[in-house]
C-alpha cells in the first residue's frame, strides 16, 4: 500500500514538473517570438530609414546638378520661364519644367534616382538679388521618397559692369553707348570719347559717361596721376561741365574736381539717381565722399559702382582658369588662337595664361567667331533675337586688341599690371560687354556699348550664387 502510495505521489510530481516545464517553454517562446518581432521590426525600420536616407541623399544629389546647371548654363532660359501660378510651365529652358523634370539614375546598389527642377522666384537682374528654387525628389530601393526644396539667392559679384582702366586716353572717334567708363586714373581727350546726351547706362540706369578718381580733362596725356592738368570739364565754378548752345555735353560725368549740381543744368541728374550723385559719406568720416560731378576718391568710386580692383580674386581666377581648362580654351600663347580655336561652347570661358611663356603677346580678339551682333538695335532681356550665350575672356601677363571689323559680345579681363594689361581698340572695332584693363587706347571709331540682353545673360562665373534656405518638405 505504502508503496502504491509513493508511485502516485511520484507520478503527481512529475507532472507538475511537466506542466511548470511546459509552462517556462510557453513563456520562453512567447519571449522569444516577442524578441524575434522586435528586432525584425527594428531590422524592417532600420532598412526604411537606410533607404529614406538614402532618397535624401539622391534629393541632395539633384540640387547639387541644379547648382551645377546655374553655374555652367546662366539664367538666361530660366528667366523666360513663367514664375508664380504659372510656374513650372515652362517650352525655353527644360529645367524649368515641372512636368518633365530633370531625372537621373545614381549608380549603386541603393537604387537611387531623382528629379529635379528649377523655379524661378525673383528674376535676376530685374530683382537684385534674384532668387531660383530648386526643387527635387530622391528615390530610393522600395518606396523611399525625399523631397528638398532649396533657394539660391544670386547677386553681381564684385566686377565691374562697364569699362574700367587704370589709364584711358581717347582718340579718333571713340563712342560709348549706354555704358559708362570708369577710371582710378586721369581721363584725357574727354571730348574724343563721345557719349550721347539722353542716352542711358544700361546697368545703372544713369547718363552715359565717364567717372574718374582722379580728373577728367580734354587736354592730352598718359600719365595715371595729373596734378595740375589743364583743360579739366569740371571746375568749382562749373561742376556741370562744359555746356555748348545749351546742351549739357557730359551730365553723367563725375571726378574729384567735381562738385553739387543743385542749381545748376544737371540738377536732374542728381535729383533723379540720387544712389550716385546726392550728398553721401560712404568711409564714415562726416564728409562728403559723393555730391553731384565730385567723387572723393578710388575707394569710394569703386565701392559706388559694386566693383573692386583687381577685378576678380586669385580664387575666382583659378575657377575661371579650370573652366577654361575642361572647355579646351585654355592658351599659353597669344598666337594659339585661331578662328578654329573659337569656343565651342554657349557658355564659355577663355584664358590666357601668357605669364611664363608669352610675357606680353598681344591676343587679336577679331580671331574669335561666334560670339557677336550688332550694336544696333539694343536688345531687351525678352526679345526673341537675345539668347543667352556668354563669353569670359581673361588675358593674364598679356595685351589685347581690336581690329576694324570685330563684333564681340565678351566680358574681357586683363589682368596684368602696367607695362601690360593694355587693350587698344582700332577702326571699326565694337564689343556689347564689359572691360577691365590696366590701359585703354581709344582711337578709330571703335564703341563699346551694353544692353539690356547682355545684363539678363551675365556669365554666372561673374555671378555669386548663394543657398539662401533648405527645406526637408515630407520631414
Amino acid at each position: 500500500m505504502e508503496n502504491t502510495v509513493r508511485r502516485q505521489a511520484r507520478r503527481t510530481d512529475e507532472g507538475s514538473a511537466l506542466i511548470i516545464t511546459l509552462m517556462v517553454l510557453a513563456v520562453v517562446m512567447a519571449l522569444s517570438a516577442t524578441v524575434a518581432a522586435v528586432t525584425i521590426d527594428n531590422l524592417g525600420s532600420s532598412v526604411k530609414a537606410q533607404q529614406a536616407g538614402s532618397a535624401l541623399n539622391a534629393a541632395d544629389a539633384g540640387v547639387a546638378h541644379a547648382m551645377t546647371n546655374l553655374r555652367t548654363s546662366g539664367l538666361g532660359g530660366l528667366n523666360k520661364c513663367p514664375a508664380g501660378a504659372t510656374a513650372g510651365i515652362c517650352t525655353d529652358d527644360p529645367w524649368g519644367n515641372k512636368n518633365a523634370p530633370r531625372t537621373a539614375t545614381i549608380p549603386g546598389i541603393a537604387g537611387q534616382t531623382y528629379q529635379v527642377w528649377i523655379e524661378p522666384i525673383a528674376k535676376y537682374p530685374g530683382s537684385n538679388p534674384g532668387v531660383y528654387r530648386i526643387h527635387s525628389t530622391g528615390m530610393a530601393n522600395g518606396s523611399a521618397a525625399r523631397a528638398v526644396d532649396v533657394d539660391i539667392q544670386v547677386t553681381k559679384a564684385s566686377v565691374p559692369l562697364g569699362v574700367v582702366a587704370s589709364k584711358v586716353s581717347g582718340g579718333g572717334d571713340f563712342s560709348l553707348t549706354r555704358e559708362s567708363l570708369f577710371s582710378t586714373g586721369c581721363v584725357y581727350n574727354r571730348s574724343k570719347i563721345k557719349t550721347v546726351p539722353g542716352d542711358i547706362d544700361a546697368v545703372y540706369g544713369i547718363p552715359t559717361g565717364v567717372h574718374s578718381s582722379q580728373i577728367i580733362s580734354d587736354a592730352q596725356g598718359s600719365s595715371e596721376f595729373c596734378p595740375g592738368v589743364s583743360k579739366p570739364i569740371h571746375t568749382a565754378a562749373e561742376p556741370c561741365g562744359p555746356i555748348v548752345k545749351g546742351i549739357v555735353l557730359y551730365p553723367g560725368d563725375q571726378d574729384k574736381l567735381g562738385g553739387s549740381l543743385i542749381g545748376t543744368p544737371c540738377e536732374s541728374t542728381q535729383t533723379n539717381h540720387k544712389a550716385y550723385y546726392e550728398p553721401l559719406d560712404i568711409d564714415g568720416d562726416n564728409l562728403k565722399d559723393v555730391d553731384g560731378s565730385f567723387v572723393k576718391s578710388q575707394a569710394v568710386l569703386q565701392a559706388l559702382y559694386g566693383f573692386k580692383k583687381p577685378p576678380l580674386s586669385q580664387v575666382e581666377l583659378e575657377s575661371l582658369r579650370a573652366t577654361a581648362v575642361a572647355q579646351g580654351n585654355l592658351f599659353t600663347k597669344a598666337s594659339e588662337l585661331t578662328p578654329g580655336r573659337s569656343p565651342k561652347q554657349r557658355q564659355a570661358v577663355m584664358y590666357f595664361d601668357l605669364t611664363t611663356t608669352d610675357p606680353g603677346g598681344t591676343v587679336v580678339l577679331n580671331d574669335i567667331v561666334g560670339f557677336g551682333r550688332p550694336l544696333s538695335p539694343s536688345l531687351s532681356a525678352d526679345d526673341p533675337n537675345c539668347t543667352d550665350k556668354s563669353l569670359i575672356i581673361v588675358i593674364d601677363g598679356g595685351n589685347a586688341r581690336m581690329n576694324a571689323g570685330l563684333s564681340l559680345v565678351a566680358s574681357v579681363f586683363l589682368t596684368a599690371a602696367d607695362p601690360h594689361g593694355q587693350l587698344t581698340a582700332n577702326g571699326g572695332a565694337s564689343l556689347i560687354g564689359t572691360v577691365y584693363a590696366e590701359t585703354l587706347n581709344l582711337s578709330g571709331t571703335s564703341n563699346f556699348a551694353m544692353d539690356e540682353c547682355f545684363v539678363s545673360n551675365l556669365s554666372t562665373g561673374l555671378m555669386s550664387l548663394t543657398q539662401t534656405s533648405y527645406r526637408e518638405l515630407d520631414r
